[in-house]
C-alpha cells in the first residue's frame, strides 16, 4: 500500500532539514530520504487515512445489512414456528 506523498516528501523535508545540509546537497539528500521512507512505509503495509475510512464505512455499511438481515431470518423463523 502507499502511504499520502505529502507525508513522505514533509518527512524527508524535515530529515534533510535536520542533517543542515545546503543545496543541491540538501535536495538529493531529500531525495534519498524520501525513496528510503516510501520503502520501509511499503514494507510496513501501511495505510492512509483515507484508506482507512473507506474500509470503515464499507464494513459499516456491511453491518447494517447484516443487522437487517438477522431481523429477516428471525421474522422468517417466527412466521415458521406459528404454522
Amino acid at each position: 500500500m502507499r502511504i499520502d506523498n505529502a507525508v513522505l516528501d514533509e518527512l524527508a523535508e524535515k530529515i534533510a532539514d535536520g542533517l543542515k545540509l545546503l543545496g543541491g546537497v540538501k535536495d538529493e539528500a531529500q531525495a534519498q530520504v524520501r525513496s528510503t521512507l516510501e520503502g520501509v512505509f511499503q514494507s510496513l503495509d501501511v495505510v492512509t487515512r483515507e484508506q482507512m475510512e473507506v474500509q470503515q464505512a464499507l464494513l459499516d455499511k456491511v453491518r447494517e445489512e447484516l443487522a437487517v438481515l438477522e431481523a429477516r431470518v428471525k421474522e422468517l423463523e417466527s412466521a415458521k414456528r406459528t404454522k
